[in-house]
């Protein structure tokens, strides 16, 4: 072990020099230079707290996930500040704009000395990876100077294949963790068989707490709202057609509204529902007397949830593993899906044990959905259960921070 370390840092300081111009020429015309020197240790500090936690995230969805458990934190630890790290500029400016931490910055990767040196200046006595960002470096020397948690550890198929091979080497960073959070009982499964034991391993769930959002109407989609409309959003290639057959079969919705995951593919879909005997417009048009609308724009998803009667949410009938159904479920709207949603399996088997979505696994399954009369009849034990879920991940949370002040 001793000699692929000495190796792995010769390989790094090998490739910095080379990385260094040739990443700042690319982050200069993606115009994410301003800080670019910050990945190389060149960090300029505020002045040092009392009490200090560091979370590291890769990019912007690890960062919107702090959100709920950063407010908890501010409100039962006032007098401990915040920072946090990321891989990505994009993830920085996100945490800078909507979580407001003492001082945001991006990671020095794999710079070990960079690493001690923010710990002790800042006076970080515990840091939290988020995810699943095994830097090995950093994992030594956060375990070394403080105390090194992880948060929403997961692991894919895939990645749970490499890990395995290389057991040796990642077993040994993760037994580093004075305890792993993972999100689901399968994740737990897959770290212990790469740690070699299960001590220290819970099954905490999301920390990405699902949180009603105030939502101001924008009115964007007034010019339907006295229709019966049946949404489907966050589609894939091949989900649309399902999707445009089950509203033909379906009696109970006479508009059709499509945002597609990528905006980029709605000449396609456009075609496909001409080629199906349809009426279609795009949402800018604003026309209503179209069967389907496609949505051409982003940011408008809640709107539409807002506005539908019936909603299914892509992502599921192939395999990409879902897309998040609380954004419709906090409107109490009835949700389907199809029967891969592994990237939301918690919140998914939660809604779907309140009864408060369907599965479904084809058109004809779809079109039932759509015309049923019985949906989501228990949307108050469902949100009573979310909150106590949420109660108990904070609990965590709490006594994680506690032991670490009063150790």
């Amino acid at each position: 072990m001793f000699i692929l370390k000495i190796l792995y840092n010769l390989l790094i300081a090998i490739i910095v020099p080379i990385a260094v111009p040739l990443g700042y020429i690319v982050a200069f015309k993606k115009k994410e230079d301003e800080d670019y020197f910050q990945r190389y240790g060149v960090i300029k500090f505020p002045e040092p707290p009392a009490k200090c936690i560091w979370f590291h995230c890769a990019s912007v969805g690890e960062v919107r996930s702090l959100k709920s458990a950063m407010d908890f934190i501010n409100k039962e630890f006032p007098d401990i500040k915040i920072m946090i790290s990321t891989t990505t500029a994009t993830g920085k400016k996100m945490a800078m704009a909507e979580l407001d931490p003492y001082f945001a910055f991006l990671l020095p990767i794999e710079n070990s000395m960079s690493i001690s040196h923010i710990i002790d200046y800042m006076n970080v006595k515990a840091v939290f990876i988020i995810d699943t960002e095994l830097w090995p470096n950093m994992i030594r020397m956060a375990s070394r100077k403080s105390r090194l948690f992880l948060l929403n550890g997961r692991m894919s198929d895939k990645s749970f294949r490499s890990y395995k091979r290389f057991s040796f080497l990642f077993g040994s960073l993760l037994k580093r963790f004075e305890v792993i959070f993972t999100k689901s009982d399968e994740d737990t499964e897959k770290f212990s068989r790469i740690k070699g034991s299960p001590n220290n391993i819970v099954t905490l769930g999301n920390i990405k707490f699902n949180s009603r959002a105030e939502i101001i109407d924008s009115g964007i989609f007034n010019y339907i709202k006295n229709h019966s409309v049946f949404a489907a959003a966050s589609t894939h290639r091949g989900e649309e057609e399902i999707v445009i057959n089950a509203f033909k079969k379906s009696k109970s919705c006479d508009r059709l509204i499509i945002a597609p995951r990528h905006i980029n593919r709605i000449e396609d879909i456009r075609s496909l529902v001409i080629s199906k005997g349809l009426t279609v417009s795009m949402l800018a048009d604003r026309d209503g007397s179209t069967d389907v609308v496609i949505v051409d724009r982003f940011g408008t998803l809640e709107e539409l949830y807002i506005t539908s009667d019936k909603i299914f949410i892509g992502g599921s009938l192939n395999h990409t593993g879902g897309h998040n159904i609380f954004e419709a479920l906090q409107f109490e709207k009835c949700v389907a899906t199809g029967p891969n949603m592994r990237n939301f399996q918690e919140i998914s088997s939660l809604a779907s044990d309140h009864r408060v979505t369907c599965t479904v696994k084809n058109e004809d399954e779809l079109a039932e959905f759509i015309d049923s009369p019985e949906c989501g009849k228990n949307f108050k034990s469902f949100f009573q259960a979310l909150d106590t879920d949420r109660e108990r991940k904070l609990m965590h949370l709490k006594e994680v921070l506690t032991s670490v002040y009063n150790s």
